[in-house]
């Protein structure tokens, strides 16, 4: 059985729309120059190759779960940060259907409420797709910006590990079901 490609599906809220790189955009962006001012830095560079490395090892008509999304504010344009689901529910290592989610604002757009505006956009894209379960994320101390976001989008702080400095937040919604051995094979 072929599997169902996931759509690229651009995202509008009231200030923000939020744009997934196709193929061609995000290996463009996978290879920005250093000097690229907004997507030359080593952190962006390093996400972004996160995300083609573990695409690889899934299903090409899966691409939407791993790429980008680029978040510009609807006004005038600009560029506001990213954000990107790290893995289809289907590559879950816990198996049950979780998608973990990344994000980066720009300095100048900080508390501003974009992020929460974009990541919970993204939530409701992801929870209306079939199979997934839940959303996780992983919050670097100290980063109280981040937590809070996370806390405003409906996550519950559930771990934190010393050794990586990391807080770990879930977020699934009332009556979901973890994926059964079936959904994961189709």
């Amino acid at each position: 059985m072929a599997d169902k490609t996931v759509p690229l599906v651009t995202l509008e809220t009231e200030r923000l729309r939020i744009v997934p790189l196709d193929r061609q955009a995000f290996d463009e962006k996978c290879h920005a120059s250093a000097d690229d001012p907004l997507f030359g830095g080593d952190e962006f560079r390093e996400a972004m190759e996160e995300l083609a490395e573990r695409a690889a090892h899934d299903k090409p008509a899966r691409f939407a779960w791993y790429t980008n999304r680029l978040i510009y504010r609807r006004e005038d344009g600009a560029y506001i940060g990213s954000a990107a689901f790290m893995n289809s529910p289907e590559k879950d290592p816990d198996k049950i259907g979780l998608v973990e989610i990344g994000y980066a604002t720009e300095e100048p757009y900080r508390g501003r409420g974009y992020m929460t505006e974009a990541i919970t956009a993204m939530a409701e894209w992801a929870f209306s797709q079939p199979k997934v379960y839940g959303l996780i994320a992983g919050v670097q101390d100290p980063n109280p910006a981040s937590d809070r976001v996370l806390e405003k989008c409906g996550f519950v702080k559930t771990d934190h590990s010393d050794t990586l400095a990391l807080s770990v937040w879930k977020r699934i919604p009332e009556g979901r079901r973890k994926l059964t051995f079936w959904q994961r094979l189709f």
